[in-house]
Formats: structure tokens, C-alpha cells, sequence
């Protein structure tokens, strides 16, 4: 099992409705591939771990270099583990959309999300840097 974290910047001209529809066909490709994951999206900024094949996530990711539909994209870390963090997941997902919602409640959501599939108690190398740049986004 692989994993790759990875953050970017989407354009002005990628809205919502865009990102649902990105979203849904992701959903479906990734779980024809096996690949497993969470996106968050906050102040049109991404933050994606996903999880997988090797080589199945070097493709996606090499998709997710050339879409222009973002930009400055981070390539954060790449890891192999034993397990999936999200195994029954083809893509987590949690809009907190613009503004800033207060801290409590955003910790409180994203507690929700990663207890659903008990992350946080996992050891995995990607745990922490993955919370490092979540709160960096919702938070900055």
C-alpha cells in the first residue's frame, strides 16, 4: 500500500459546482482502481491523501500535475504502509467552502470524519503531516 499527500491552489474559475462534478467522477474512478483517500477543500485550497498501487497512484498523480484547473501543486510526501487509512473510502471529501467557521467547529468536523474510519489511532507516517497541513489551510 502506497500513499501520496499532495496540496495545491484551485483557479478562479474552478467553482463548486465543478468541484462536485470532479468529485463524483473521482469517487468512481478511484474505486474501479483501489485507490482510497480523503480531500479536503477550504478557501480554494486542496489538501488530498491518497492511497493505493504504486503505480496506479503515479498515474493519478501524474493527472493531477497537468489538470489546469489548479495550480502550485505540492507534492507533501509519498509513503508505503501496510494498510489504508481510508479503506472503505474512495474519497473522503469535507468542503468547509470560504470564510472561517469558528476553530471549534472545524476541529469538530474534521474529528468526525477521520474518527468514522479511526485514523487518528492509527501510526502511520502520513497521520501527522497530513493534520500539519489541515490545520495550516483552515486555519492560515
Amino acid at each position: 500500500m502506497h500513499s501520496l499527500i499532495y496540496r495545491s491552489v484551485a483557479n478562479d474559475s474552478f467553482l463548486l459546482p465543478e468541484i462536485y462534478s470532479m468529485l463524483s467522477k473521482a469517487k468512481d474512478h478511484n474505486a474501479e482502481q483501489g485507490i482510497t483517500g480523503c480531500l479536503l477543500y477550504h478557501n480554494a485550497h486542496f489538501l488530498q491523501l491518497l492511497e493505493g498501487d504504486e503505480k496506479e497512484l503515479e498515474q493519478l498523480y501524474g493527472k493531477i500535475i497537468n489538470d489546469k484547473r489548479h495550480h502550485t501543486v505540492e507534492l507533501i510526501q509519498k509513503e508505503e504502509y501496510d494498510r489504508a487509512l481510508f479503506k472503505d473510502w474512495s474519497m473522503a471529501f469535507y468542503d468547509y467552502g470560504l470564510g472561517d467557521s469558528a476553530q471549534q467547529l472545524k476541529m469538530e468536523q474534521i474529528d468526525a470524519i477521520f474518527n468514522e474510519e479511526q485514523v487518528l489511532r492509527e501510526k502511520h507516517a502520513s497521520v501527522l503531516p497530513f493534520f500539519v497541513h489541515v490545520k495550516d489551510i483552515l486555519f492560515a
